[in-house]
Parts: C-alpha cells; structure tokens; sequence
C-alpha cells in the first residue's frame, strides 16, 4: 500500500499555525500576571481547535480535501493570528467572531450522515455557543466566556466516545424511520444510515508530529530573535546555547522516545486508547512546549536583570506541565510506577519549584535548572531504549521482555 504523507495544501495551511504560536508571546511581554497567562492560555486553545479541526478534515479527506475551503480555513486561522496583537485593547470581537466562523464552517466540511467517530469534537460544537454569546459581552467577561467554551470543547474531547455517540445518532435515526413507515411505505434500499468516519493513524500521527515541530520552530525563532537584538556577552550566549539545547531535548523527548513513533509503529494494531483523548493529549502536551518556548525568548530578554514571576512561570510551570502530560499518558499506557518515580513525577515536582523561586535565581541559573530536567528524562528514555548498550556492529544486545509504554503515545492521547 501506499505510504501517505501531509499534502502540499497542508503543509502550506500549517505556515499559519505558525505565524499564530508566534503572536501568542505578544500576551506575555507584559509580566506577564495571571489574567495575561489566562488569555493566553484560551487563545491557545484556540488556534489549537481550528488547527486541529481542518486537520482531521484533511486527514479523513484522504487526498481529496477540497482545497478552496481549506485556504478559505487558513485565511480565518491569519485573522485570528493578526487580531491577537490587538487583544485585549482591540481586536476581541474580531477574533472571536472569525473564530466561531472557521468552528462553524469545519462542523460542515464532512457533509450530511457522516460522523468523525475517532474525534467528535469536530462535530459537536456545543463549545462555540459561549463564543457567539460573548460577542455581545465586554471585557472581562468577554474572556470568561471564551474559557468556558473551550472548556466545554476539553470535556467533550474526554468525556464522549466516538463510538457511542455514532450508534447513539443511528439509533435516533433508526427510531424516526420505524415511525415513518407506520405512516408510508419505504424501500429498505432507500432507508438513511450515517457512516462511520475514521482517521489514518499513520497520517494522523505525521501531522501531530508536524504541530510539535511548529510550536518548537517558533521557539527557535524566538531565541534567535532574542540574541541577535542584545549585545553578546557569556551571560547572554549561555542563555542562548542552553535555551537551544532546552528546545532540542524536548524534540528528542517528544518525538523520538514519545507518542509519534508510537503512532507510526502501531498505525496498523488496535490501541485501548481512544482517538479524542490523543488529542486532548496533543493539545496539552504542545501547549506546554510552547509557554516554554516563549519562556525561553523572554528570559533572554532579561538577560541583564531579574527574571518577573510570570516569566518564571512560564518556564517552571510549562516544564511541569508537559511532565505532568507524560506522566498521565505513561501510566495509562502501562509504563509503570519504576518509570513514573523515574522521571515524570520528580521532574514535575522540581519544575513547580523552579517557578516558585525562578525569580530569586536569576536568568541563567534558572534556565540551566531547566536544561537538567529535560536532560535527565532523555537520558533515562535513550537507556532504556538501549541505545547505551548498542554493540560494535550497532546491534543492541537482547533485554528481558517488559510492557511497551506509550508516555509519547499517551502524550498524543494526553497530549501530543
């Protein structure tokens, strides 16, 4: 069979995640204080959903995406990227307002009777009624309308099967049909069914692999952005070596030892973990690479001073977060308490700490602390991966049969 790959339309709609992760950071150069980490928070989610959404389109689509709606998506993802520079002084009602189209517009793109069973979500768009409602709200309620909508979009991603509401929908179906033939007569060739529509595993886990390589790429940019414009000095070359080695590590960690491999090596065996918590997963999981990523930017920036609490944060709690992640993934999947204790709780719980005191360390001490934590887990996942013990010839020598864990495919399920 042939192996399928991102199509160039996607690859090309993928620039505009792009372009918003990078305007997100505009929310946190202000401290940033809990109301900016909040709606940046939201306006993550998001860009996420959208992303997410013309994502399994082009997925399920199967080549034959129809690429003048999917531009038409990519132009409403580039507005809502421009507006948040704007937020929260202008430009709210515009974010929303393009936000509930594109949501909208998506729900649609399947047609009538077909239902995405791998990812509801896409579907059921009970989350975007507090979005219309709140375009007739100010701030800041405005903003607490925006949370609980993608509140209600996270609970339906955990909360409801795939499975159940498909032969939920055929039994309504069924019911009103049953109820029409006591009236009429109806040819049984003729009798309406929904079709089941499933992801390509294998594709569906490239084009989450894609996405964390989008979130890492902006910080890339970030960093380089961050150096070029300050006078060059140890302090500040440290910080730019070490906040590169940081973003490195998390590739390692997420794509080479985490859920994209998984994805790729089983996209042909049945897995006990359900598609919408993959992504629920994948939604956590990159959002956390991203605080981190622009954490890593603004520290630079205070390169010269003292780092804010907010920064901190951003740093300190989207390490425990994305440790956090892992940590659920792993142990649904079967890892293991010897693995939990190994890294992802003790890491979780030093990298609270690292916000808690980020602005008592300094810039540079702070990021190095950070550089160790995601160190420590890729060297425990490379040796137990046997990468340590790998002979001359580049065998690896045979090792006691254990439980496969997926903490990567659980970061795609809890994560990404």
């Amino acid at each position: 069979m042939h192996e399928r790959h991102a199509s160039w339309i996607e690859l090309f709609f993928d620039l505009v995640a792009v372009a918003g992760i990078g305007q997100l950071t505009h929310l946190l150069h202000k401290g940033p204080s809990p109301a900016d980490f909040g709606v940046y928070v939201v306006l993550y989610l998001a860009f996420w959903m959208v992303w997410a959404s013309i994502t399994m389109y082009g997925n399920t689509a199967r080549g034959h995406a129809r690429v003048p709606l999917m531009l038409a998506a990519m132009l409403g993802l580039g507005v809502m990227a421009a507006a948040v520079a704007g937020i929260p002084e202008r430009h709210a009602t515009a974010f929303a307002a393009v936000y509930v189209i594109v949501r909208l517009s998506s729900e649609k793109l399947w047609g009538r009777g077909r239902i995405v069973v791998d990812w509801p979500t896409v579907q059921l768009t009970v989350g975007v009624l507090p979005w219309i409602a709140s375009l007739w709200v100010d701030a800041p309620w405005r903003y607490w309308l925006w949370a609980a909508g993608m509140a209600l979009d996270l609970w339906v991603m955990f909360a409801v099967s795939g499975e159940e509401y498909f032969a939920s929908a055929q039994q309504r179906l069924d019911k009103r049909m049953n109820k029409m033939r006591e009236k009429i007569e109806i040819d049984p060739a003729r009798v309406p069914t929904f079709k089941a529509v499933h992801a390509d595993p294998a594709h569906l886990g490239e084009r989450l692999g894609l996405y964390v390589i989008i979130v890492l790429g902006e910080g890339i940019i970030a960093i380089i952005g961050a150096v070029g414009v300050l006078d060059w000095n140890v302090r500040v070359l440290g910080l730019g070596f070490a906040s590169f080695a940081i973003l490195a590590g998390l590739w390692a960690l997420t794509l080479m030892f985490g859920f994209v491999p998984r994805l790729l090596s089983e996209s042909d065996s049945p897995t006990h973990i359900p598609w919408q918590h993959i992504m629920l997963g994948h939604c956590w999981m990159t959002g956390a690479i991203a605080t981190i990523a622009a954490g890593l930017g603004l520290t630079i920036e205070h390169a010269e001073g003292h780092l804010t609490t907010g920064v901190g944060w951003a740093l300190g709690g989207g390490a425990a977060a994305y440790f956090a992640v892992s940590a659920i993934g792993g142990m649904r999947s079967g890892s293991g308490w010897r693995w939990l204790l190994a890294w992802p709780a003790p890491c979780a719980l030093v990298a609270i700490l690292l916000g808690a005191f980020a602005a008592h360390l300094g810039p540079l001490p702070t990021v190095c602390v950070l550089l160790a934590l995601i160190l420590w887990p890729l060297l425990w996942e490379s040796w137990s991966a046997g990468t340590w013990r790998r002979g001359r010839d580049g065998s690896t020598p045979a090792r006691p049969h254990r439980t496969p864990r997926t903490h990567g495919r659980a970061d795609a399920s809890e994560t990404a």
